[in-house]
């Protein structure tokens, strides 16, 4: 009499082990996911607005000569209508440009010896949204593309490298590298918006790494339009032309998760008043959340 075990003299057992066993090639799936968790991740999101919101956050450097692919990428997501996403340029008085929001719009400005130019298109990108956004030279032009899709080509904007005033190029970002009024249309510099995932023109002609002009800070992962305030920060505002004043109303005021009760009030100004606001064309007033 033949010994067999009990697998295979149970054709169920067999069934159920094979039933257990992975389909071909799905072990070797199943480890090169592992293997892409283990990878390191994609750095994270940083903000582009500085705390004085007229400095760039970071300025890298490149050689010029060395480029090969001269294209720029990255993804943004703000709010925000208005400010500089990055600026570069080879001399800061006649061969520069600008990516920046205008009314939630793409523009870019551009000073060489080819070409002045201000020009914005696009869709709008201060929807709060992440947007694929790129700028790319292809020979004498220089194309815009959001989301996979171009907006903006320029022609003859662009020349030889010879025709350079300097090998060096450099790019900041979130800020300008020359006094706001130089630019050929101004706008306020400070941008409140997030990049994540950038590339900047060709890595291997990269002279320095990223120089960091103040810590960085990150970004939430998510957000919503509004006016943030963490604890112990402040702002101050300056009115010029003589001695001004403004008012405005409240629907209601929060800190941390209650509604303040302005009758409650430690110290307040006596012409406030606590729960009502004056309505009329001519009162001055405005309301805001």
């Amino acid at each position: 009499m033949e010994g067999r075990g009990p697998l295979a003299t149970s054709p169920g057992w067999l069934s159920l082990l094979l039933l257990l066993l992975p389909p071909p090639g799905h072990q070797g799936r199943a480890l090169r996911h592992g293997l892409s968790a283990q990878r390191i991740q994609d750095p994270p999101a940083v903000h582009l607005s500085s705390g004085s919101g007229q400095e760039p956050i970071t300025i890298m450097t490149f050689d010029f000569t060395k480029i090969r692919k001269s294209f720029s990428s990255f993804e943004l997501q703000t709010w925000d209508p208005e400010g500089v996403i990055f600026y570069g340029d080879t001399n800061p008085k006649d061969d520069w440009f600008v990516l920046a929001l205008r009314d939630g719009r793409s523009e870019i400005q551009l000073h060489n010896q080819l070409a002045q130019v201000t020009v914005s298109a696009g869709p709008r990108l201060d929807d709060g949204r992440w947007h694929q956004v790129e700028v790319r030279v292809l020979e004498d032009s220089l194309l815009l593309s959001v989301d996979g899709e171009e907006v903006l080509r320029l022609r003859q904007v662009s020349g030889s490298l010879a025709s350079k005033p300097q090998p060096i190029v450099r790019i900041a970002l979130g800020g300008l590298l020359f006094p706001a009024s130089s630019l050929r249309l101004p706008l306020v510099p400070a941008l409140d918006g997030c990049l994540r995932r950038g590339t900047w023109l060709d890595p291997q002609a990269q002279t320095s790494g990223s120089v960091p002009m103040r810590s960085l800070k990150s970004c939430a992962l998510q957000s919503q339009p509004g006016t943030f305030f963490p604890p112990g920060t402040r702002a101050e505002f300056n009115l010029q032309g003589e001695t001004s004043s403004a008012s405005f109303c409240l629907n209601g005021l929060w800190a941390q998760g209650q509604k303040l009760d302005m009758d409650r009030a430690l110290s307040r100004s006596e012409d406030i008043w606590t729960h009502s606001c004056p309505q009329g064309p001519n009162n001055g007033t405005d309301t805001t959340h």
